[in-house]
This record gives structure tokens, sequence and C-alpha cells, in this order.
């Protein structure tokens, strides 16, 4: 299926691999109530995953680092990632 967040981008064509949600914007633009949903439920996959992570024999958390396409620097972050074999 055809990510469409990507459309226009240089991601236009992959496929979503990771979501990311600006906690900020969770705050700003939603109610209390999904607020409290979404964290209770997150909270259970989270520890769905974790869980299978450790049964796989893997780190339980994973950490990222995330920048936004329309920074300055996005095409330097992605040249590197070509260089080191992970983009594409």
């Amino acid at each position: 299926m055809e990510e469409t967040a990507f459309k226009g981008t240089v991601l236009e064509g992959r496929e979503r691999k990771f979501t990311v949600i600006n906690e900020n914007d969770v705050e700003k633009y939603s109610s209390e109530p999904w607020i409290s949903k979404m964290n209770s439920a997150l909270d259970d996959v989270l520890f769905d995953v974790e869980r299978g992570r450790r049964k796989d024999g893997k780190e339980p958390f994973n950490s990222y680092l995330v920048i936004n396409l329309d920074e300055p620097y996005a095409d330097e972050v992605i040249e590197i990632l070509k260089r080191n074999g992970h983009w594409g």
C-alpha cells in the first residue's frame, strides 16, 4: 500500500517502517480522553514488543534519531545514511 504521507518527498514510494508522533502535537490537537486511551493502548503494545524482543534475544528497547525532512540539513543526513548502507 502506498504511503500517502511520503508523496512528494524523498521517501515517496517507500514502505513505512516507523511511526513518529510529535507529543507536543498530540497534547495540542487531541483531547484528554483520546490521549488517555492512546497512552493505555501504547503501553500495552510496547509491553508486548519488549517481551517479544527479549524472547528473540534482542535488546528490549531501541532508540532512534529523528529528523524532519524539511530541515536544511536533511539532504546531508541522507547522504551519510547512503554512504553507510542505510538508505535505499
